[in-house]
């Protein structure tokens, strides 16, 4: 309630002005929103009416009443910005513990073998995701692998023409939502390389054609431009697992 006035005040108003102050705190968060002409024609009473109750209740204006309300609305969020703070850092607290605890050390260390045994190294992403790959990429380079970024559609659809049985292929994938990318898994699979699947996402069509699929937990992070927006904490997660683990 955005107007508290003490009993015997509200009392010795008039019947419009009562019926002002009531209207005024069952649409509190409209009144940053309306002049005093359409709060008068919502009350049936006149602008004069608004304005004289309005100062009967201890303020200037209706411009000094717009600002309390925004003050308040301003406290009332800081006071809640704790609790949002601790929610969000719970969902990346879940996304790690819930990757971490799906993550079997078997596949790490077999995903390791390959990456270690290959001539080269492909890793396809699209999309966000491909920074993703660009750091994997990166921490491979530094430990001396032959690794090689593949992010391009018309890349992927002659992806049989560039692999071959000697070759690793790690795909990054948040949820599989590129057609290409199963299909530059099949072509792999095809060529007897080794197909690695680094996804948020299970089932897809990515683990019928992968040697290993590693599982990560994503949680959504906002809604902006019509899209759904996923954390790639995840993912992150799992390479950084693997960077260390071949670095030592």
């Amino acid at each position: 309630m955005i107007i508290d006035i003490k009993k015997d005040v509200y009392q010795s108003l008039s019947e419009s002005e009562k019926k002002v102050i009531d209207f005024l705190n069952r649409n509190e968060q409209l009144i940053p929103e309306l002049s005093i002409t359409k709060i008068a024609e919502k009350t049936f009473t006149s602008s004069a009416t608004i304005s004289r109750t309005i100062q009967k209740c201890g303020f200037s204006g209706i411009n000094e009443l717009r600002y309390k309300i925004s003050q308040q609305k301003e406290s009332a969020e800081s006071a809640n910005a704790p609790y949002v703070v601790n929610n969000i850092l719970a969902k990346s607290y879940r996304e790690c513990t819930e990757t971490i605890n799906s993550i079997s050390s078997t596949d790490i260390y077999q995903t390791i073998e390959y990456l270690k045994n290959a001539d080269r190294i492909f890793i396809c992403a699209r999309g966000f995701t491909a920074l993703i790959a660009d750091e994997l990429q990166m921490y491979l380079q530094l430990l001396g692998y032959n690794a090689i970024i593949v992010k391009d559609v018309m890349w992927m659809k002659k992806f049989h023409r560039i692999i071959t049985t000697n070759d690793t292929l790690v795909i990054l994938s948040l949820k599989n939502s590129t057609p290409e990318l199963a299909q530059t898994a099949k072509a792999a699979r095809d060529c007897d390389a080794k197909v690695i699947s680094i996804c948020c996402k299970t089932p897809t069509d990515l683990e019928k054609y992968s040697h290993i699929t590693l599982i990560g937990h994503s949680e959504k992070i906002m809604e902006a431009s019509e899209q759904m927006v996923y954390s790639r904490i995840p993912l992150l997660v799992i390479t950084r697992t693997i960077i260390e683990y071949i670095g030592l």
